[in-house]
């Protein structure tokens, strides 16, 4: 899957920002309390004007890292909630100190790169950064990964 314009332009609206936080939300499948199952399905960065970049793994477009400006995790919860009698919700928590991410906190991102393969933008990975640091977000089994990053 490919990113259009709208999908580019959101991406890079995040170059000139300072992030502040970096939020995970979960997707968690609690139907068997002995096998609880969770992937993270939205990372939501936070920047100091108090603008955000959601990425979210959407397999119902197809695999892809959809980038959102917005997101409702308590009406998705609550959505959640009234379909699934509370078997499935969201849960967040803060990742703004995971390797990952510690050394962008309260830095300017410099560059938001995907992969160009004959024009087109390759919507499976992203990576986000300062000139000193990188983080790479991909797709996994079932949900976002992201890691630091180290060019070589």
């Amino acid at each position: 899957m490919y990113y259009n314009p709208e999908h580019l332009k959101l991406l890079k609206s995040a170059e000139g920002k300072i992030l502040s936080n970096v939020l995970y939300h979960f997707w968690v499948n609690k139907a068997n309390p002995q096998d609880i199952f969770s992937f993270v399905e939205y990372i939501e960065l936070q920047f100091t004007d108090n603008s955000k970049l959601i990425l979210q793994k959407a397999e119902e477009i197809s695999e892809m890292i959809l980038p959102l400006a917005t997101l409702d995790i308590e009406l998705l919860n609550h959505n959640l909630h009234v379909e699934f009698k509370g078997s499935l919700q969201y849960q967040t928590r803060n990742a703004s100190k995971t390797d990952a991410w510690q050394n962008l906190i309260n830095d300017k991102i410099d560059d938001v790169l995907v992969e160009e393969e004959n024009g087109l933008f390759i919507a499976e990975a992203i990576i986000i950064g300062t000139h000193r640091h990188q983080t790479i977000i991909r797709l996994e089994n079932d949900g976002l990964e992201a890691e630091e990053y180290v060019l070589e």
